[in-house]
């Protein structure tokens, strides 16, 4: 079976309605003030897995609760009555049985509720793990990793021991706990064949190690040289690379500025461009007006002409006064002096008025002259604008930032490669102890079983996720194998930031875990609740801010991507949180006449409603 989430939580009352938390998949956080039930949601899982602690009094009218797990193959829901140590099991998914199962992990004719647990996590409810160095072996259970995937906030901030392990745990049961994480992070068993192995398969298996240590640095060592590299042309210009960084960042701010300045002028003279068109469009038409005009006053011109060479004529040449067909008489007075006169004056104010649009028509034909050579500068400078940005300023821009690129992977390959150097160091030095002593290997020591891939991405995570929260000194994080927790310039979370910083640690913590077995484990859970992760961040070295606390936020909806992330969180810790994306938010208000109180439907604060209580 696969990676599961809990798709649904209710409290029973008395008379069978609920109070119902519907969650999805990714990340889901449940918002609210103090005394609003969100802890009890974490105790409402935990009591339905099994636990001992009730998650709400009777005097509440809540007398049960139940969990809906999403499977692969279905859905298993468990119920559980405050009352009893039987849960019912209901189950569309094939590999769960439904039916009633007990707390009690024996018992005549009884099924334990820790077989379901194990079977959703495709673990064999058979399974044993090892508690001391002769193989000792007892049974695997869900509570051994319970903590794992349910941590409240009492815990969270806890300065030791690790996350990883249980509170309770101790020199005595340090091995269980350890082999515990081996079966869920490496699926590792603890029967006679793991005991029996061979030196000679135990050096086989560091050889595979060594191997795929120096087949990285082999994937690196190229890219280191592309540092040196750039490291060279600093020293050409006599600066540092970090001298160097900030003036190609200057270097790209000026080109950036004036490839803004250029697209600005550019846009101002395309819109000029497009005014000297609609400019030239105009001239057309006027133009093509005037040529009609010309054309109308050449032929009224020659009308006239012709009309005042007849008058002339008739003047000269009297009209016969007999008809030709009829012969009567005709009697046509001849054309006048005046009438000759006023045809002549109209055809000298049809030239006026045709010279007059002439010469407009050549005003006009030098104005769109000068528009077309307007368009045509225009046009170049555009061209030349988009010459600029395109063979000059873009890819000189585009250089510096791969430049600039380039110098960033650099730094962060060097610190992979000072990281897998020291690995390397840390495995050969092993290695050569391994020869110089004789190595008892039957006895069992479970930081060994560790496959140096866990230890490696165990460090590699927990420094991603720092970095992305925005924390200082990545660098000098790291994770331990003695404490399996993190350090920080080789001291404990702790000793070195206080207490206050527990809650954030311990979350990175937990987060770099999980994506190692999202990544690596088919025993991943598919789904983590964390009680307050955003607590404290008053004490320690570096100061908490806004910045922080989103940093981590962020992540948390990343690292959703893969998982079901759960959070229960108070209101004043999430004032500056983006909750854009895909983010399922349940907000408890603590007002009676605004949204939803909290957890528990007609259960509010002993303070407002004195004997109602809520654990």
């Amino acid at each position: 079976m696969g990676k599961m989430w809990i798709r649904q939580v209710k409290a029973i009352r008395n008379d069978g309605n609920a109070s119902t938390i519907d969650l999805q998949q990714g990340l889901n956080c449940i918002i609210g003030p103090s005394n609003t039930g969100k802890t009890g949601i974490a105790k409402t899982i935990s009591f339905v897995c099994g636990g001992n602690v009730i998650p709400f009094t009777d005097v509440t009218g809540y007398a049960g609760a139940s969990v809906t797990f999403s499977t692969e193959h279905g859905e298993v829901t468990l119920q559980r009555s405050l009352a009893s140590q039987t849960i019912q099991v209901s189950s569309t998914d094939s590999d769960v049985e439904p039916g009633d199962y007990t707390v009690a992990r024996r018992g005549k004719n009884k099924r334990p509720i820790n077989s379901v647990l194990l079977t959703m996590l495709d673990v064999d409810e058979a399974r044993r793990i090892a508690v001391n160095e002769a193989y000792r072996t007892v049974a695997f259970t869900w509570n051994a990793i319970r903590h794992l995937l349910l941590v409240p906030e009492d815990q969270i901030v806890r300065p030791e021991p690790s996350i990883l392990l249980p509170k309770t745990t101790s020199n005595t049961t340090m091995t269980q706990n350890l082999s515990a994480l081996l079966v869920l992070a490496q699926d590792e068993t603890f029967n006679d064949e793991a005991r029996q192995e061979s030196s000679a398969e135990r050096h086989a298996r560091r050889q595979a190690v060594e191997r795929f240590i120096f087949s990285q640095l082999d994937i690196i060592e190229p890219r280191i040289k592309q540092l040196e590299q750039l490291e060279r042309d600093a020293a050409t210009e006599g600066k540092t690379v970090d001298s160097y960084i900030e003036k190609l960042r200057n270097t790209l701010q000026q080109l950036e500025q004036q490839r803004r300045k250029t697209i600005d002028e550019d846009a101002e003279l395309v819109e000029h461009i497009s005014a000297l068109h609609q400019e030239n469009e105009r001239l057309d038409v006027l133009l093509a007006q005037r040529e009609t005009l010309l054309g109308q006053y050449d032929s009224d011109l020659a009308r006239l002409d012709l009309q005042l060479q007849a008058m002339r004529h008739n003047r000269e040449q009297p009209y016969p006064d007999v008809c030709q067909f009829c012969h009567s008489t005709v009697h046509i007075d001849p054309p006048s002096e005046e009438d000759i006169r006023a045809r002549e004056n109209e055809m000298s104010r049809i030239r006026e008025l045709r010279n007059g649009v002439a010469k407009d028509q050549e005003s006009l034909r030098q104005a769109r002259i000068q528009v077309t050579q307007s368009i045509d500068e225009a046009q170049n400078a555009h061209q030349s604008n988009m010459e600029q940005l395109h063979r000059n300023l873009e890819p000189e821009a585009r250089t510096i930032r791969q430049r600039l690129d380039g110098l960033a992977q650099s730094e962060r390959i060097r610190a992979e490669y000072a990281e897998l150097t020291a690995l390397r160091k840390r495995f050969q030095a092993t290695l050569d102890g391994a020869d110089e002593e004789k190595v008892d290997y039957k006895k069992y020591r479970p930081r060994e079983w560790f496959h140096e891939d866990f230890y490696y991405s165990m460090g590699a995570t927990i420094r991603g996720i720092l970095k992305d929260s925005g924390f200082s000194g990545t660098d000098n994080v790291g994770f331990s194998r003695e404490t399996f927790d993190i350090e920080i310039g080789g001291y404990s979370k702790a000793e070195e930031q206080g207490k206050g910083y527990c809650a954030f640690f311990n979350t990175v913590m937990m987060l770099a875990f999980h994506d190692y077995l999202n990544r690596r484990s088919v025993h991943a859970p598919g789904w983590l609740l964390i009680d307050t992760p955003l607590l404290g961040f008053d004490e320690g070295a570096y100061t908490a801010n806004g910045s922080l606390r989103s940093g981590l936020f962020e992540h948390l909806k990343l690292q959703a991507a893969n998982q079901q992330i759960i959070i229960l969180e108070n209101t004043d810790h999430i004032g500056e949180l983006d909750f854009s994306g895909n983010v399922n938010v349940i907000t408890f208000t603590k007002d009676q006449t605004d949204g939803r109180y909290g957890y528990l439907d007609g259960v509010v604060d002993v303070a407002e409603r004195p004997g109602v209580g809520r654990r």
